[in-house]
């Protein structure tokens, strides 16, 4: 069954998780391959953004952002964790750009 703003063909794909993301809290998302990599730097910059609240995490293929811990499911359930990095067992798992790829 879909969930509110889902479409059946999104339930039907599954999620998966795409990349990594900054949320600040003004609500702006800025994604990269790595958290704090060059292009999300550069872009966190072009922006303005302060860096002292943002919470890393990552998104889906919707664009809707995951924290940490809402990814390592995510990714679990998609079969897409590649290696371990030792955020296996923190907080029912916790995903790092590492495990990915």
């Amino acid at each position: 069954m879909p969930k509110d703003g889902e479409s059946t063909w999104q339930t039907a794909v599954g999620q998966r998780v795409v990349c990594a993301a900054n949320l600040f809290p003004c609500g702006t998302i800025v994604l990269g391959a790595r958290h704090y990599d060059l292009l999300m730097c550069q872009t966190i910059k072009k922006l303005e953004l302060d860096t002292g609240e943002d919470e890393e995490g990552f998104v889906d293929q919707w664009g809707q952002f995951l924290t940490r811990t809402q990814a390592w499911k995510v990714a679990e359930t998609a079969l897409q964790i590649r290696s371990r990095v030792g955020g296996d067992t923190a907080d029912g798992g916790t995903l790092y750009s590492e495990n990915l790829y």
